[in-house]
């Protein structure tokens, strides 16, 4: 079947967030304290993340992240129409990833809701500034040394252990944060504060991104004189 290329960059986006959220939701990998975390919970979705932008990044080139096509989009590498398309697609994706990984375990998702939540919410907001501004710096500087082969293992590794450490679970991802809210495991508010965050993570990645290149730029032409 001959699709036209960005409806099936489009599925691919699709795709691949809504195995991303049910892994999340059937692994029981949520947010809350670090205590409540769990190892297998983490390999779980960390895996499938890595798998998943392996499985598609050859079509939509892997980004199953708002911050990551806005990223791209900022560079002008797409399109308004081209990230518009992504970032539908990905939020439909995670909708259906919270809907499936509900149903898999008996349950339906539960809606958005306005519930107070139990997040500490400068930790949260801090965790999630951390978190998504290490995911890009990671893909922005394997891009930059030619190395985006190692994407999938850099972000697998990447989410592995961001979860541990952040008390939001290193969601790092506005669709993550969508699909959290629409099954009322986030609410509203609290959800937004969430994807603010992350795009400041996307700002302070990308801000690093070129300190270091600056540097590393700097230190090639010393060289070269010597």
């Amino acid at each position: 079947m001959n699709l036209p290329p960005l409806v099936r960059k489009m599925l691919a986006e699709f795709v691949g967030v809504t195995m991303f959220l049910t892994a999340i939701i059937s692994a029981g990998a949520t947010f809350g304290t670090p205590e409540g975390g769990n190892l297998f919970h983490a390999a779980s979705l960390a895996i499938t993340l890595g798998l998943m932008v392996l499985l598609v990044g050859g079509v939509s080139g892997g980004h199953l992240n708002p911050a990551v096509s806005l990223y791209f989009f900022s560079r002008k590498e797409m399109t308004a129409v081209e990230f518009i398309g992504y970032v539908a697609a990905q939020l439909l994706g995670a909708t259906a990833g919270v809907s499936l990984g509900e149903y898999l375990h008996g349950f339906n998702i539960a809606g958005f809701t306005n519930a107070a939540s139990t997040l500490p919410a400068g930790p949260a907001f801090v965790g999630e500034i951390v978190a998504t501004a290490g995911l890009v710096l990671l893909i922005v500087t394997l891009i930059q040394n030619k190395l985006t082969h190692l994407i999938p293992f850099g972000l697998m590794l990447w989410v592995f252990a961001a979860f541990n450490f952040t008390p939001t679970g290193a969601q790092a991802n506005p669709a993550v944060t969508f699909g959290l809210m629409v099954d009322g495991k986030l609410s509203v508010s609290a959800g937004a504060q969430l994807i603010l965050a992350e795009i400041v993570g996307l700002l302070v990645g990308v801000v690093l991104s070129m300190l270091l290149t600056s540097a590393t730029a700097k230190k090639k032409a010393a060289a070269k004189k010597k």
